[in-house]
């Protein structure tokens, strides 16, 4: 009898038997990242994935997440969607087969619809996005967003039309870019209404390499400004192409653009001058000296021997915000923390490093999920981007 308590005693502590796991799980949280770690959009994905490891692991190595009288590690589950709907559908319900209840992802606005009905009909998945784009995809009840939707990305785009009263303008669009897709008539319609002519529009693909038939068309119109809408890697070409053929008028992209990734396809001379209209990035914050940001910065250097993402600081600050909502609820059910989240007050996640704008009774979400995060014009100059202080110089 003896022995056999003893054995027993072992095989509760080691988890042999079911209640083993229970109690080492009870201990730790797990949270899916959900990204494109290989792939076309890998420069976006990994430093966005690489965030969020390095989040939990300094809220880990910091105490963990305090839940009522429990305090709890968070454990990181990581999935590649390879920015493929297919596969993010694949990708999560992997996630969801092994219990992980909270999910940080996608990037790809590609992706991120296809996700959403499955999620909306599950009482077990709290979402938060950090990359995706595309209008429509929060609901306020277990869907929310730290990123920008592409409608606050096109404020930046009006505000520079307003400024420098552009007359004219072309544009190229990804065409598999569901949020630049969604929002390109909204767009449109804008920059009629401040007086510019929208002269073409034409459309491309990820991965496209030859624009010479469709800048041809858009430059004999005689456009004062190119716009280009979609990946920086086809940006790139797009107005390398476009200064071959002679256009002489004002690039303007919007997109994320990683100055590593686009010097691969284009000389940074080609790009001087070329504006983009996105909310600012964790470079962008760190130039401007934010205490925060240059944490991260160097925090992310002396892990990975590199600088961070441009959408690092969101993956970053989404793990602190599921902590915030875990601590405020008390709890790590789902129903619980998706009230928390739609109460989290911006002052209660003091680690975040992105300036959101508060909601005007001080949230950080509005109704429906998402953040207040616009768009702001930077400007190319010599290696990098540079944010622009008065657009109409």
């Amino acid at each position: 009898m003896k022995t056999f308590i003893t054995t027993l005693s072992l095989c509760l502590a080691t988890g042999l038997f079911g209640a083993g796991p229970s109690i080492a799980q009870a201990q730790e949280i797990a949270i899916g990242d959900l990204h494109p770690i290989t792939g076309p959009a890998t420069f976006y994905g990994l430093p966005e994935s690489r965030g969020i490891h390095l989040a939990a692991e300094q809220i880990n190595a910091a105490g963990g997440v305090k839940v009522g009288a429990t305090t709890y590690k968070i454990r990181i589950v990581t999935e590649d969607d390879q920015a493929s709907p297919t596969v993010g559908v694949a990708a999560l319900r992997k996630l969801m087969a092994a219990d992980v209840r909270y999910i940080i992802g996608p990037l790809a606005s590609g992706v991120a619809p296809a996700l959403k009905p499955i999620i909306e009909r599950s009482d077990k998945v709290t979402q938060l996005i950090d990359g995706s784009i595309a209008d429509d995809l929060t609901n306020g009840k277990n869907i929310f967003r730290n990123q920008a939707t592409v409608s606050g990305y096109n404020i930046a785009v009006v505000e520079l039309f307003k400024a420098r009263k552009f007359g004219s303008v072309a544009v190229m669009t990804d065409r598999f870019h569901a949020g630049f897709m969604g929002s390109q008539s909204k767009l449109m319609a804008d920059l009629k209404g401040l007086g510019a002519n929208v002269l073409g529009e034409e459309y491309y693909k990820l991965n496209d390499t030859d624009f010479s038939a469709a800048l041809t068309n858009l430059k004999g119109k005689n456009p004062a400004v190119l716009l280009i809408r979609g990946y920086p890697a086809e940006g790139a070409l797009i107005t390398k192409q476009a200064r071959q053929l002679g256009f002489t008028g004002q690039v303007v992209w919007e997109m994320v653009s990683p100055p590593s990734t686009v010097l691969k396809n284009i000389s940074a001379s080609e790009m001087e001058g070329v504006f983009n209209c996105i909310p600012p990035t964790t470079e962008d914050y760190v130039k401007l000296g934010d205490a925060k940001a240059k944490a991260l910065d160097a925090a992310y250097r002396g892990k990975f021997g590199e600088g961070p993402g441009e959408l690092t600081g969101l993956s970053f600050d989404a793990v602190h915000i599921l902590k915030a909502a875990f601590e405020k609820a008390g709890s790590i059910e789902n129903a619980a923390v998706n009230k928390a989240m739609g109460e989290l007050k911006l002052a209660d996640v003091p680690a975040l490093t992105t300036k959101y704008t508060a909601q005007p009774d001080g949230r950080l979400f509005d109704d429906k999920g998402q953040v207040d995060l616009r768009g702001v014009v930077s400007v190319w100059k010599g290696q990098g981007w540079e944010p622009m202080t008065n657009l109409s110089q």
